[in-house]
């Protein structure tokens, strides 16, 4: 298996060069950051976002691209700004994977013609992932238009599946109200990169909307730290020969977060070096 990690427990975007430092010297064996971020280095950092890949000794194997998709007023733009962002990934070395979420979510979620318009460009921008190289997989997100289950089986059921990938966040599914295992199960062979997270069982609002975090990283925890059967997802991905592609970690850092970033990534790699052993492929 390949396990690596994300950099937003480093903040968000946040310090990316150090969360590609302690994720590296922790052992993981790649770093996924948002895709926006890598071109934003490539253009102020001396020696481009490639010196980190480089410096560090880890890939970053995959980067985060969240657009509104279907608004008419910038959904031009959208298309545009992902085919740069994918190129940036892709210029990069062991490079894989363009992981798309979609906009804000409706307060009644998205209507018919609404998912039929975020399917057609989803599409359109898997073909260009494909066209050079990488996998682009669909990010199931609280908030997002694309949050429970019936928003995932219908995404899932109209885009092209030859063109996009599912790129589940286990904690982000279990808190959008959905069965981790069940949607893991029913879509494993869809699956081209994802997001491990745990999570406290936790998603209360208070009197304005707003929710209440219990844990300092928006109800979320270190890996085998919350309530999510991790043997058991881990169980779903090794069968059928195993899982060969990114299973990144990934914790919500927040300014409550009640520990640095580097010790939360720590435990996170604890524990699932105790569960994996050898499996988990760390780099030291």
């Amino acid at each position: 298996m390949k396990i690596g990690h994300t950099g937003i427990t480093w903040g968000i975007p946040g310090d990316v060069e150090q969360a590609y430092r302690d994720t590296a010297e922790l052992g993981y064996q790649g770093f996924e950051t948002f895709a926006a971020k890598i071109l934003d280095l490539d253009g102020t950092r001396p020696g481009g976002y490639r010196g980190l890949v480089e410096g560090f000794g880890i890939p970053t194997a995959a980067a985060y691209c969240y657009k509104d998709w279907i608004n008419p007023e910038t959904a031009t733009a959208d298309q545009e700004n992902a085919r740069r962002e994918a190129d940036g990934l892709r210029a990069l070395p062991g490079a894989e994977t363009l992981v798309l979420q979609a906009g804000p979510r409706p307060s009644d979620g998205y209507t018919q013609d609404q998912f039929g318009r975020l399917a057609d460009a989803l599409n359109k921008i898997g073909d260009y992932c494909g066209q050079i190289g990488l996998a682009a997989g669909l990010h199931p997100h609280t908030g997002t238009a694309i949050e429970t289950r019936e928003d995932i089986d219908t995404i899932l059921g109209l885009v092209d599946p030859s063109l996009i990938g599912f790129a589940p966040d286990t904690g982000q599914i279990a808190k959008g109200g959905s069965d981790i295992l069940e949607v893991m199960r029913t879509y494993r062979d869809r699956i081209v990169h994802v997001h491990l997270k745990d999570w406290n069982g936790s998603y209360e609002r208070d009197a304005d909307g707003k929710e209440i975090d219990k844990s300092g990283y928006v109800n979320y925890e270190p890996i085998g730290n919350g309530t999510l059967p991790m043997p058991e997802i881990f169980a779903i991905l090794k069968a059928d020969d195993g899982f060969k592609r990114w299973i990144n970690v990934e914790l919500d850092g927040t300014a409550r977060a009640p520990r640095p970033p580097r010790e939360a990534a720590r435990m996170s790699r604890a524990y699932l070096e105790a569960l994996l052993g050898d499996d988990g492929g760390w780099t030291s």
